[in-house]
């Protein structure tokens, strides 16, 4: 990697860190790129030398978040069906991870939250997508594919009004339905 390229990494992570730490107190509406770029030590040509708009900033930290989740599956991890359905203990991991993840937290429950919840969907899917590793597509897209990250997300936007396992079992049978021999 060639000095330039270093450079442009770190700044912006630089971005990102600071991003993450405005997010903490405000909500991304209230985040504006001069603050941004004051809190990450960088100045604005830097910002608009990778983003267009602070909406593909987010994007890229939703991205990261995303990813997080869902690398941490063992290429291991038996993905047979269980009565039919994603395997319980499958959607349960996966529901630990996303609910540990403090900034997908945060995004859930933030004013404007429905708009949020749209662009965690879209990172969800382009990572299903573009992913490199093989087992990690395969998981994302087998999560999003059976429902798992909507109903998640759902179920979180309207403040987790019933238990985890309730969430796992109604996660579960609705994959019944996706994964159904026709």
């Amino acid at each position: 990697m060639d000095l330039r390229t270093a450079r442009g990494e770190q700044s912006k992570t630089a971005l990102k860190t600071a991003f993450l730490e405005l997010f903490k107190r405000q909500d991304p509406e209230k985040i504006s790129i001069v603050d941004l770029c004051r809190k990450a030590g960088v100045h604005r040509s830097t910002f608009y030398a990778h983003y267009e708009i602070i909406d593909q900033l987010i994007h890229e930290v939703l991205r990261d978040c995303v990813a997080e989740v869902c690398e941490g599956f063992d290429s291991q991890w038996n993905l047979a069906l269980e009565d039919g359905g994603v395997s319980r203990s499958l959607i349960k991991s996966y529901l630990d991870r996303f609910l540990s993840n403090p900034t997908l937290q945060r995004f859930c429950t933030c004013s404007n939250s429905g708009r949020y919840r749209t662009l965690i969907t879209r990172a969800q899917v382009e990572y299903s997508l573009e992913t490199t590793t093989d087992h990690v597509r395969y998981y994302t897209a087998y999560f999003q594919n059976a429902g798992v990250f909507n109903c998640v997300l759902e179920w979180l936007d309207n403040g987790m009004p019933i238990p985890d396992n309730d969430v796992i079992e109604i996660i579960h049978e609705y994959s019944k339905i996706m994964y159904r021999k026709k």
